[in-house]
């Protein structure tokens, strides 16, 4: 029911309420009495009539909702589109080749690559919105959340510094991560191993990602050559 439709029903209930009340004015006991129940029949009795009746509703816009495989083909176009944009070669290429040949986001799809087969089902965040996160895992025993950060400095004579350090302490929190890991293809000043040591963030260098990450690679790389063969 629309608001004028309530506002004259309320109305027609008031003015009949008052013709009543008119009508039985000698049975008063006084002048006051009549006044004050003629002021509650034209004021009260109106407006709680008209919030008694229902209100007209608004219909509902039906919005479809985006299914399971939407979702996956969306993320599966997004990540197609970022390997374009930030020239990221196949899966198949950056296993090949060496790490020193890998670009940033080659290296960070290599540790995706390299998660997704230790079982930690491994998210990657846009490079847009990363916000000092690369991937987000998932613990593969208590099932929280650990935030990664990649750097690839192979080479550069650079360190990771406090700087980085903080910057993974804070994305770490904005993504709602309990844990926070930093993958670096160098090392670690010694401030910012101190500052780690402090927000709880594990900090893994060169020969983590040579000893494990490269090691596992190079294993991939010659089981991809011998499945070729077959």
């Amino acid at each position: 029911m629309g608001k004028k439709e309530r506002q004259l029903i309320a109305g027609l209930v008031g003015f009949a309420f008052l013709a009543v009340i008119l009508l039985n004015y000698s049975k008063f006991a006084n002048v006051y009495a009549f006044l004050g129940t003629l002021l509650f029949g034209i004021i009260v009795i109106p407006a709680l009539v008209e919030r008694m009746l229902p209100a007209k509703k608004s219909p509902k816009k039906n919005t479809p909702r985006k299914s399971a495989s939407t979702k996956k083909s969306t993320a599966k176009n997004s990540l197609n589109g970022n390997k374009k944009k930030y020239g990221v070669r196949s899966d198949d290429e950056i296993i090949s080749l060496p790490l020193r040949d890998l670009n940033g986001y080659e290296f960070e799809r290599l540790c995706y690559l390299y998660f997704k087969a230790m079982g930690y089902n491994p998210e990657i965040t846009p490079p847009a919105q990363d916000k000092g996160v690369d991937l987000i895992l998932t613990d593969k025993k208590e099932k929280f959340k650990i935030a990664v950060q990649c750097k690839h400095y192979i080479n550069s004579g650079r360190q990771i510094t406090v700087k980085e350090i903080r910057e993974l302490v804070g994305a770490k929190r904005n993504h709602r991560c309990i844990k926070g890991w930093f993958i670096a293809t160098t090392t670690y000043t010694n401030a910012a191993l101190a500052e780690a040591d402090t927000h709880h963030i594990d900090c893994f260098a060169i020969e983590f990602v040579e000893n494990k990450i490269v090691a596992w690679k190079e294993r991939e790389a010659k089981r991809q050559v011998s499945a070729a063969k077959k």
